[in-house]
């Protein structure tokens, strides 16, 4: 028997040989072909697809590139150029002289305006960045709940961005709708009926003057910090509706509280958003048109037409605010963003 086995497998063997060495047939050369030629037809088509995607590509991002070239990178040249020279106008255009670091020195040295106007800008950000954060990160909590009205809620707080600019709060201030409340005696619509028992109660607490100056600097811009919220909101909003039902589910099954579960889940999933916010934050504040610095930079470019000092003040203002972002992102919020990875 067992002869006759390794008789018939040797015979299998023999004939898949046989089989391997056989040659095709004119039918299987000609069908090998056609397939050859569908799968190079098929490549061509891909090609050419994406081919024709990428041209839409190009001419989609076209007009962004060529207002970045000529409405961004040249301005932005010529005002490190203007900030090294003393920039002048005659029949033929523009003259500079260069000066060096000259201008550098003057804003620093011997121009009265620009640091307190710095500081007072560095002083804003450091009261408004958390306060519209934590603000942002409130209403958002508040309008992600379901209740009735909610739509237009969202819609009034997000109003603001959509109608932001400085000549609609400057119509708004001549029309009454002041952008700041006074806790003393004034007599715009937003302030409180009652001046001199709030600030006796704040005087009479025991805090400092430093704390009670910050809580009147806060109500006194309330209506600027609400304006300036809308962007925060939704980016909190979009950040909150991302965080997946199921983690909630599973945390309340284990019996946690609501407490529990805003700062174990909610607050660390909300950390990188909290980064996006301050970081656009501290960008929107330093850019506002009522900042101290940018009109003082407005005023020496335009009225008194000293344009190399007005590019060395944004030039310095521009890396100061990089430096602010940089240890921001590098050392406040490198260990405290959460991430999934």
């Amino acid at each position: 028997m067992a002869k006759k086995e390794n008789t018939a497998s040797t015979e299998v063997k023999e004939e898949v040989i046989l089989d391997s060495e056989r040659k095709p047939t004119k039918e299987e050369i000609k069908a090998a072909k056609e397939a050859a030629k569908r799968a190079k037809r098929q490549r061509k088509a891909a090609a050419a697809l994406s081919e024709r995607q990428a041209r839409a590509g190009y001419w989609f991002i076209l007009p962004w590139i060529v207002g970045v070239i000529f409405l961004f990178l040249v301005p932005v040249i010529t005002s490190l150029i203007y900030s090294f020279c003393e920039v002048g106008v005659r029949a033929g255009g523009i003259k500079l002289d260069f000066q060096g670091i000259d201008n550098y020195i003057y804003i620093f040295r011997k121009d009265p305006d620009f640091i307190p106007a710095l500081l007072d800008s560095l002083k804003d950000m450091l009261y408004q960045v958390p306060i519209i954060a934590f603000f942002g990160m409130f209403i958002a909590q508040i309008l992600n709940q379901k209740f009735v009205g909610r739509t237009v809620a969202r819609v009034m707080f997000f109003l603001p961005v959509i109608i932001a600019s400085g000549v609609i709060l400057e119509i708004l201030s001549k029309t009454g709708m002041s952008t700041s409340v006074s806790l003393n005696a004034s007599s715009n619509i937003f302030t409180f009926q009652e001046e001199s028992v709030i600030l006796k109660i704040l005087n009479q607490s025991g805090l400092s003057p430093a704390i009670i100056d910050y809580l009147k600097s806060l109500v006194g811009n309330i209506f600027d910090i609400t304006w300036k919220s809308g962007i925060q909101i939704l980016l909190y909003l979009s950040a909150l509706q991302g965080i997946p039902k199921s983690y909630y589910e599973v945390s309340s099954m284990e019996g946690a509280t609501a407490w529990e579960e805003y700062w174990k889940i909610t607050f660390p999933l909300l950390s990188p958003m909290t980064l996006v916010c301050v970081v656009y934050t501290i960008i929107d504040s330093f850019t506002y048109y009522q900042n101290k610095v940018m009109q003082l930079i407005d005023k020496n470019g335009v009225a008194t037409g000293n344009a190399g000092i007005a590019a060395a003040m944004a030039w310095t203002y521009f890396i100061i605010i990089a430096v602010i972002l940089v240890l921001i992102v590098k050392f406040v919020f490198a260990k405290t963003v959460y991430t999934e990875e």
